[in-house]
């Protein structure tokens, strides 16, 4: 080969590996740019403001992945009818909460989608993060329906100003001894109810939780192991159901309760009720209306060992979302331990996921001055129960609430009510 040539080819090697060097440093394609549209039931202005501003924080720190959030909040009163309605007409949010107790009637009607996939797709996801009790009901027939937003676990708020007039031993000092359990809650109910100061040592509201809270401490349950009958005549749950009718009913050391934010509700705000067993969403409303000092303590530990509620609910993905792997990580972001964490400190919820970050914002957030009684109860509790096997409304609401009804007005006792309860949701469970 001449010089010439040589030159050639030398002059055609430098301008390919010029090339091929230029392309290799063109910048990455900007990731296709998609709008998340989710929502939540904020319980009040405060609450939605927050969630405002998760949500554009969110969209700056998501926008390098292509990600645009818009927050689309939906009133407390007919927030579900207004999401089953969307739901039926296609165009619900890419991303919702749910209650808990709900997920199943969604999974079945096949409008939420199954994470499982994209969960195991993401080395990043880690299902221990989050509380046992709400994931291990959130998995069913290995599908994954959703991530919780938080928990709630049930607890008794009371009122130490009355504890301390009529010289009443302090549950939390109890509970300190191992000594609150239903045989020490129902002496101090009892030394607390003054019929001539028009004081009751205990009430409660007429829904599930209150009332199955008596059933599970007392070694019963809602429902057989299967979750395909019904479990209120076994024997664990007459017993909760007798000693709560021997409360309301004989002894009459609480009045008879009322739906869920009526009068036990507004006569313990009033100082006329010593004890009321509420989740913590009930702490605001504590923070602001309470005139006399106040505490919560753990439920009292019954025959069955100790028990509470684990009330929570879920982010879940809309089945008809464009955007699946997005809705996903707006669901990962949604449930951090730093989002937690600003919601906590709100004082309505508690944390879903378990980092230390978000637990401790929990903790710091008060009145009440020891928060630590929601977070136990997590250790125990009885998660609120998708029913996969049959509809809660029929079972829960149509057949048990009006039997219920019945041992609190006295026209029944546990046993009639019970076995009228089971007769009639038979036929509602598959």
């Amino acid at each position: 080969m001449n010089r010439k040539s040589l030159w050639l080819v030398l002059s055609l090697v430098l301008i390919a590996t010029l090339v091929l060097a230029s392309c290799g440093q063109q910048p990455a394609a900007a990731p296709e740019q998609v709008t998340i549209r989710w929502r939540t039931r904020p319980d009040n202005q405060a609450e939605q403001d927050v969630y405002q501003q998760i949500s554009d924080e969110l969209s700056k720190q998501l926008a390098a992945e292509g990600i645009t959030l818009q927050y689309d909040p939906a009133p407390v009163t007919g927030y579900e009818d207004k999401l089953k309605a969307e739901f039926s007409a296609g165009n619900a949010p890419d991303v919702v909460w749910i209650p808990g107790a709900s997920t199943a009637d969604y999974a079945q009607l096949g409008v939420i989608l199954d994470l499982k996939p994209l969960a195991d797709a993401d080395k990043s996801f880690n299902i221990a993060d989050y509380y046992d009790a709400p994931m291990k009901e959130l998995q069913n027939d290995g599908k994954l329906w959703g991530l919780p937003r938080d928990v709630s676990t049930m607890v008794i708020y009371y009122n130490r100003d009355l504890f301390k007039k009529y010289g009443v031993d302090d549950p939390a000092d109890l509970a300190a001894k191992g000594q609150w359990n239903w045989e020490n809650f129902e002496r101090v109910a009892s030394a607390l109810t003054k019929a001539e100061d028009k004081v009751y040592g205990f009430s409660m509201s007429n829904w599930w939780g209150p009332w199955g809270y008596f059933v599970y401490s007392g070694g019963g349950s809602l429902f057989t192991p299967d979750r395909k009958g019904c479990g209120l005549t076994e024997p664990g749950s007459i017993a909760g159901l007798t000693f709560m009718q021997k409360l309301f009913v004989t002894d009459k050391i609480a009045p008879a309760p009322g739906i869920e934010g009526g009068i036990g509700e507004t006569d313990f705000l009033a100082g006329n009720v010593a004890m009321f067993p509420n989740g913590r969403w009930m702490t605001p409303t504590m923070r602001q209306n309470a005139k006399f000092d106040w505490a919560v303590v753990e439920m009292p530990e019954g025959p069955g060992g100790k028990m509470t509620w684990l009330f929570w609910g879920p982010y879940v993905v809309n089945a008809k979302t464009k955007y699946p792997e997005q809705a996903f990580k707006v669901l990962k972001a949604l449930t951090s331990p730093e989002v937690q964490a600003k919601v906590a400190a709100l004082g309505a919820n508690i944390p879903s996921n378990k980092a230390k970050a978000a637990v401790d914002a929990f903790l710091q957030s008060t009145p009440p001055a020891d928060n630590s009684p929601f977070v136990k109860g997590t250790e125990y509790a009885q998660a609120e129960i998708p029913l996969f096997t049959g509809n809660w409304g029929d079972i829960v609401n149509g057949q048990y609430q009006p039997a219920i009804d019945k041992i609190f007005a006295g026209l029944a006792t546990p046993e009639e009510a019970a076995k009228a309860a089971c007769d009639g949701s038979a036929q509602f469970f598959k």
